[in-house]
């Protein structure tokens, strides 16, 4: 399938709008960004499903305010990968910190890469799957084990 560059922008669009939500930039819409049977999965976590998901950016945004962090994940060098179906790829660079703003800044607390799988439906592009590999994690990495029994429903 070839892109247009309305389609391209559109998907551009959505991966972004996932990052605000991630970084609670925008309202929690982040299973409304996905498929019925979207799934996110960064290195061992795994959320498969909107009602997972919608645990998932619930509890990410009640930790967060518990620990008073902030995040900002930098979205660059999105590109289209070849093959079938939609399927982008993005280098991910996060910065964080904890306490009130401006909150002092250091150093990326992390660098990933990531897959966006991409579908076109009724209501608009959706995420089929967003697929995370951290390549350098510092000390403020959040806790994936944490982050999975959230989407299970478990408190921790």
């Amino acid at each position: 399938m070839t892109l247009t560059w309305q389609q391209f922008h559109a998907l551009e669009d959505l991966v972004l709008r996932f990052w605000a939500c991630v970084d609670e930039t925008a309202p929690i819409e982040g299973p409304e960004l996905f498929t019925a049977d979207g799934a996110l999965v960064i290195e061992s976590f795994r959320a498969e499903g909107q009602a997972a998901l919608a645990r998932y950016f619930t509890a990410r945004r009640a930790l967060s305010a518990e620990r008073g962090r902030l995040t900002r994940h930098l979205c660059t060098n999105l590109r289209r990968l070849p093959g079938a179906g939609v399927r982008l790829a993005a280098t991910i660079t996060v910065f964080s910190g904890s306490g009130a703003r401006p909150v002092a800044l250091g150093p990326p607390s992390s660098l990933a890469d990531f897959i966006f799988d991409c579908v076109e439906t009724a209501a608009g592009w959706r995420l089929a799957g967003v697929t995370g590999a951290l390549i350098f994690a510092g000390t403020d990495t959040p806790d994936l084990n944490k982050a999975a029994a959230a989407a299970r429903g478990e408190t921790t």
